[in-house]
Order: C-alpha cells, then structure tokens, then sequence
C-alpha cells in the first residue's frame, strides 16, 4: 500500500512537471514568434474553448489528473442513488429548441456525458446549465432548472442529477461552435 501510493506520487508529480515544460514552452515559443503568439491570443481569447477536446487529449497522452480517484473507486463497493431517464409529457418547439413539459419539481437527469460549460441566466431560458458532450463537443442546455447541486467544470455522466424543474416545463437546447442544432436529431 505504502509503495502503491509512493508510485502514484512520483506519476503525479512528473504529470505536473510535463504540464509545466509545455506551459513554459508555448510561453517561449510565443514570445518569439509574433505569428504563433496572436494565433495563441485567438485561441485563448476569442474563440470558444472545447473543454472536452482537451480533456481527452490530456487523459490519452498523461492518463487523467485524478489517479487517486481511480484506485478508491475500485476498492469502492458505492452504488448511485440517482439513475433515472428523462421523461415528459410533451414537447413542443420553442425558439431554437424544445419546451418539455414535465411534473412540477421534476428531477431533471442529463442525456449524456459531458462536462458543465455554464451556470446561469442566458437566451431567456431561465436557469441555464450547459453541459459540453464528452465525446462530439454537442452542448446540451438544460433551461428552467432550479436546486442544482452541479458546479463549473462539474464531470456528468448519462442519467446524472442535474437538477429539479422550476416548474412543469424545462427547455432543451442543442448547439455547437454557437450554432443551433435541430433537437430532433439528439434526442431519443
């Protein structure tokens, strides 16, 4: 046990070290070079970052940030309380995308993987929560959503808790690139 977690200081320590040499790096390369540097600024400042694209990245080449996480987990015997599909009684269209209507207080589950890209008022859809699809960089907006426990950059899988509704009607609302995608096509 002792070893085990010796060894899983010494692979977090060097994930650091490697993050740090490419941070440094960028820098560097940046500074010198005029071109890459407002290529870098566009990146960081002006266009919309794909968390998840990066995520991945980094869990193929350095393996997750959380190494502790994954050997507690398998050691764990938890099970979840909440796994439940979302249901509605209706839908119908609403400005670019669905209102579904649902019980009051609905516990609302997400649809996918993903990670929350945003919290809060936008559109007018009332209680906002964007949730950036792990795997196709979909964002999934989850209007109308009130007593979420979910924080910024918060991990979701399928079928997790997002939230209750604020009433007997949420909005659902698919984008990418800051472009509306029909609702049809994404859900089930």
């Amino acid at each position: 046990m002792v070893n085990n977690m010796k060894n899983n200081i010494s692979i977090y320590l060097t994930k650091i070290l490697l993050c740090t040499i490419i941070v440094l790096l960028i820098a560097i390369t940046s500074k010198k070079n005029p071109t890459y540097k407002e290529k870098l600024y566009n990146i960081l400042f002006v266009e919309k970052i794909n968390f998840s694209k990066y995520k991945n990245i980094y869990n193929k080449y350095l393996g997750g940030f959380f190494f502790i996480k994954t050997n507690i987990e398998s050691n764990s015997k938890e099970s979840y309380v909440f796994n439940s599909k979302l249901k509605y009684t209706k839908i119908e269209d609403y400005k670019d995308g669905a209102k579904m209507y649902v019980d009051d207080n609905y516990l609302v589950s997400s649809l996918n993987n993903g990670i929350v890209v945003f919290q809060g008022e936008k559109g007018g859809y009332e209680n906002i929560i964007i949730i950036e699809d792990d795997k196709t960089g979909i964002n999934t907006w989850y209007g109308n959503i009130c007593n979420s426990t979910l924080k910024l950059y918060d991990n979701i899988t399928n079928n997790d808790y997002i939230g209750e509704s604020c009433s007997n009607y949420i909005y659902l609302l698919y984008s990418k690139n800051n472009t509306f995608l029909d609702y049809k096509k994404y859900l089930k």
